[in-house]
Order: C-alpha cells, then sequence, then structure tokens
C-alpha cells in the first residue's frame, strides 16, 4: 500500500481505524483479528510493535504488548507479521505505531525500506519529537513512506502547522496524557478537532480515549478524517482470549465489537 494509494483513500470518506498490537494475543491470531476488523467495515488500521518502555501506552495496550512479547513477537517477527496482514487486507491502509529506539536500533533508512516493503503506509513514532524527525522524515520520504507527527490538546497553532508540514496526516490525541478509555470531556475534544481541521491542510486523525460509534460520528462531523480505537478493542482482547481452543469466541466478539464502532461500514 503506497503512499499515493492512502490518500486515494482518505478522498473515499473518513476511516474507522481499530489499533491493533502485532502478536496480540498470539502472532496468528492477531492477523486474523486485522482481517476481521477490515471485512467489519475499517477502513484502515492502526499497527503497534511491541515494545517494551512505551511512552504513550496506558494500561490496556501495555497488557497487550505484554501478551505479544510474552509469545515471542520481536521486531523482526512483527516484521513478518505486518506483511501478512498487508496481504490479507489488500488496499487497506496501514499505519505503524513504532517507538523510537525500536527504529533507531535497525537503522531509520533500513526500517522505513522494511517496512515500506511489508505493506506499511505511514509511520508514527510518538516518542521521536518533531526537533528530532528530520532523519526519519528523510528516510520515510526515499522509501515512499508516509510520515506522521502526533499532536496534543494544547500544541499552539504555529508548531501545529510545523507538524503538519510535510507529514501525510497529523495525529491528534483527544486527550493529554497516555491512551485510554475516557468518560467527560468530549465536547472540547470535537472543538479541538475542528480548530486543527482548519488550521492544517492535510488529514487529521483523532485517537485516544475512543471507544463509540456516536463519539467517532461526532469526530467525523467535527472535520476528523481518521478515528482510532484501541484501548477499547484491546480490552475487548484480554476478556475474550482464554487459549487457542477459544479463537472462534475472540474472533466473534472481536468483530461484533468492529461492527459496533462502524455500523458496517
Amino acid at each position: 500500500m503506497s503512499l499515493a494509494a492512502l490518500r486515494a483513500s482518505m478522498r473515499r470518506g473518513p476511516a474507522v481505524s481499530p489499533f491493533l498490537m502485532l502478536g496480540d494475543p498470539t502472532p496468528d491470531l492477531s492477523v486474523e483479528l486485522a482481517r476481521t476488523a477490515v471485512e467489519a467495515g475499517a477502513g484502515m488500521l492502526e499497527i503497534g510493535f511491541p515494545y517494551s518502555d512505551p511512552a504513550a501506552d496506558g494500561p490496556a495496550i501495555q497488557a497487550a504488548t505484554g501478551r505479544a512479547l510474552a509469545g515471542g513477537t520481536s521486531t523482526r517477527r512483527g516484521f513478518e507479521l505486518l506483511r501478512r496482514i498487508a496481504e490479507s487486507c489488500p488496499g487497506v491502509p496501514l499505519n505503524l505505531l513504532v517507538y523510537g529506539n525500536l527504529v533507531h536500533r535497525i537503522g531509520y533508512e533500513r526500517f522505513a525500506d522494511t517496512v515500506t516493503g511489508a505493506g506499511a503506509s505511514t509511520l508514527l513514532a510518538p516518542d521521536i519529537p518533531l526537533e528530532e524527525a528530520a532523519p526519519l522524515r528523510r528516510a520515510c520520504r526515499r522509501a515512499g513512506l508516509g510520515h506522521v507527527e502526533l499532536a496534543g490538546p494544547r500544541t499552539p497553532g504555529p508548531r501545529l502547522r510545523r507538524l503538519a508540514r510535510g507529514s501525510a496526516f497529523v495525529y491528534l490525541a483527544g486527550f493529554q496524557g497516555v491512551t485510554g478509555v475516557r468518560h467527560g470531556g468530549f465536547a472540547a475534544v470535537l472543538r479541538r478537532v475542528t480548530e486543527v481541521a482548519e488550521s492544517v491542510d492535510v488529514p487529521v486523525c483523532l485517537g485516544f480515549g475512543l471507544s463509540s460509534r456516536e463519539q467517532i460520528v461526532r469526530a467525523f462531523e467535527a472535520g476528523a478524517r481518521i478515528a482510532v480505537v484501541g484501548s477499547h478493542l484491546a480490552r475487548v482482547v484480554e476478556r475474550l482470549h482464554r487459549g487457542e481452543g477459544d479463537a472462534a469466541v475472540l474472533i466473534a466478539g472481536y468483530r461484533s465489537a468492529v461492527l459496533g464502532l462502524t455500523a458496517g461500514r
């Protein structure tokens, strides 16, 4: 999936994007969950590489990381799983969320080339600030991989426009802090979505705290083009996975949860 294809996908309309951790709850089931999400109406997938010291992940995503690492999902194996997901979900944009240390250890250019070859569309490294992102941006551009910057609810306008310059889209964290389902305060999030959408000339992706179809619809009405749901779905996996023998129960429950977000989009 090329960056040009991602842009074409965005022109077709807003996309609900489940977040999935590679290897969670098992390597094979993480691929099956990706396929299930797309069949249930997901227009995009956000794919996480498990990392033992995450900076932006709340309890549910940390638990997903723990399951993936315990199951043997290394960065190298993550590349293989990413390729399998891309092959299982043709035409679906895949945005990677990966922490900077994993990219730095392999090398920016080699990492960008590898994930692009495996089928990624874009890459977000939330712990690499704008001031240090130039080498990664160059590597992504060279590989044909979109680079994504993270903005917060308090990011000032001038910095926001700098973040957007050269980004495939701006990932807006709806709430300050780490990922996780939130209750209340969503009106302020929607106002912020509109402010950001009117300030930048690239699509706005809203994440951190989304857990319902109503929130997603309102986010799209406010100007978001992508809505990421992570912790809510990670808890579904945590609740339903009790071993390989329960795979059918997990897939059915996950499908139902995604359908509840997409309404069969």
